[in-house]
């Protein structure tokens, strides 16, 4: 049996078939979907939005693998990381998820002038 408390998925049994652990999987899929409509929230509190089939795929993404993305909300191409990690507390530790989200192209400006050529006396 498992259950999904707060971001938390808790394991009580390991005794499940594989077919419904997908279907589980993908109901767990649908309730975060509705809950927070294709929204991530990154390390630094950035608040990103994608579509319905990106964010799918964000979610299942493996611990420390990455993905890029079109963010809706920036309008702009970002690179997606899941880290997935352990935290200690009274009641034995829960499973953390962070998403650190930053630009694969970051130095893509607006072209500048060429100042090597500008420069150069004329011969």
């Amino acid at each position: 049996m498992v259950f999904f408390v707060c971001g938390v998925i808790i394991n009580i049994s390991y005794i499940i078939v594989a077919s419904r652990d997908n279907m589980i999987l993908e109901a767990f899929f649908s309730i975060a979907l509705f809950i927070n409509g294709g929204h991530v929230i990154d390390t630094k509190l950035g608040l990103h939005h994608y579509s319905d089939e990106d964010y799918k795929e964000i979610f299942f993404l493996e611990s420390k693998d990455s993905i890029t993305k079109n963010c809706t909300r920036h309008s702009k191409i970002e690179n997606v990381k899941k880290i997935i990690y352990y935290r200690p507390n009274e009641d034995g530790g829960e499973m953390v998820t962070r998403y650190k989200i930053h630009n694969p192209y970051p130095h893509q400006d607006s072209p500048q002038q060429d100042t090597f050529n500008s420069q150069r006396g004329k011969n």
